[in-house]
Formats: structure tokens, sequence, C-alpha cells
């Protein structure tokens, strides 16, 4: 029997038994197709990767970071840059803090964006910022805003540990632990401003190091300071 004189029930039923296999691949490819036309289309541009530590972040402050890459401090390539903000992250050496059972995922989660160069900046309280200083994960910010005059005053010294006897001292409980240290301008004390809070009220900013987007968590630090109404010069 042809086709054409075949009813609609066995019309489908003969495209199904004989097409079934080409139709669900051409299905698939239209799938595929249209979710790479869409992640094009929605994919922004991350000029910024921030991380709040023992940190919290109020409303006014998350608008003032993804309004970053517009404020004219920078340049984004595209116009759907943002800012990534990973919050909720906390280090203490305290047992007794409310937040110690999440010290170690966070220690992880920290360590790997570093080392996959996806963290250029973390605002963080002074224990939390002390850690990263000692590890030789901050930036030196003595000579980047030399010239600021608004952000030289809030410089504020951390140290790094060159080198310490840590291991000998956990294997045996008789050596005391040592350290060489040596202070530097690690970081940017930002407590007076509305953004951000922390338990012990402090609060500061550091940039990482080894980031590729240096100068733009550089720019950032102007333009916070600028929206707090304190310019640099």
């Amino acid at each position: 029997m042809k086709m054409s004189d075949m009813p609609l029930s066995k019309r489908i039923q003969y495209i199904w038994d004989y097409y079934k296999v080409p139709l669900f691949t051409a299905a698939l490819l239209l799938y595929i197709l249209g979710y790479i036309i869409w992640r094009f289309a929605t994919k922004q541009e991350i000029v910024l990767y921030a991380a709040a530590v023992n940190t919290q972040v109020s409303q006014e402050g998350e608008e003032v970071l993804q309004a970053f890459p517009q404020s004219g401090f920078i340049s984004p390539k595209e116009e759907k840059s943002a800012v990534s903000l990973a919050a909720n992250l906390f280090l203490t050496s305290d047992p007794t803090s409310e937040y110690h059972e999440y010290v170690y995922a966070s220690r992880l989660k920290v360590l790997a964006s570093i080392e996959a160069q996806n963290l250029d900046l973390v605002i963080a309280d002074r224990e939390a910022l002390d850690a990263f200083a000692s590890e030789g994960f901050l930036l030196d910010l003595t000579e980047v805003f030399g010239a600021d005059t608004g952000i030289r005053e809030r410089l504020t010294e951390l140290s790094v540990i060159l080198e310490d006897n840590h291991i000998d001292a956990l294997l045996d409980d008789e050596i005391a632990y040592e350290a060489v240290t040596e202070a530097s301008l690690y970081a940017v004390d930002i407590s007076d401003l509305p953004f951000f809070t922390t338990g012990s009220g402090e609060v500061f900013l550091g940039v990482i190091a080894n980031s590729p987007r240096g100068e733009n968590a550089v720019s950032f630090v102007r333009y916070l300071i600028k929206e707090a109404g304190s310019p640099s010069e």
C-alpha cells in the first residue's frame, strides 16, 4: 500500500518504524545546536574573581561589585561582563567557632581557585588575610598604590613566612615551632566602608599574587574607595 493511501495512524506508525533513528539523530543535533547558540548568547566575560572570607557582603556591596565592569575603571571586552563572587567561605583556627566545620571545604576551594588562577581579590578579616599572606598568596602593594594618597594611607602590614620548621614541630612535640617572616604592605584596610562586615569589625582587601587579572583587581580597589566617597588622588 502506498503511503498516500494509508490512514493517518498507519502513516505515523510507518514513519516511526522506518525513520525513528534518523529522526532521533536530527532532534539531538538540533538540541545540541540550540544549546550552543544559547550558551554563546548568554556567555559572560568574568573580569574579576573575588572571594569573601569570614565576611558578610551587604546588598549594597553586591551591587557595587556587579557595577564594576561598567564603572569606567576598566575596559571590558564584552558588554556582558561580570564579577564572580565566592561568598560564605570561612578560615579560622578557633575550634569553638560556629564556622569551624566549614573551614576544610573553604580551604580546598580557595587553594583550587588560586591554583587555577580563578581568584584575583580576597575580602576578609585579619585572621583570614594573615593566613593568605603567610602562605605567600598576596601581592605586595607597597609600590602598586604609591601614588594613590587615599589608598596608601590604608595599606596594612602583614607577614609572609619565608621558612619554618612546622614539619619537625608537628612530628616532635619537644621541638618548638620557629619561623622566619618578612612583613610588607599586603592589605588595604576597608573597615570603614559600608559594603562588608566581619565579626571583629576589621575588614581588609588583598590582591592575589598570581592573578592574571591583577590590573583589574588593582582598579577595583580604586573604584571601591571612590564609591565609598573617598576618591584617591
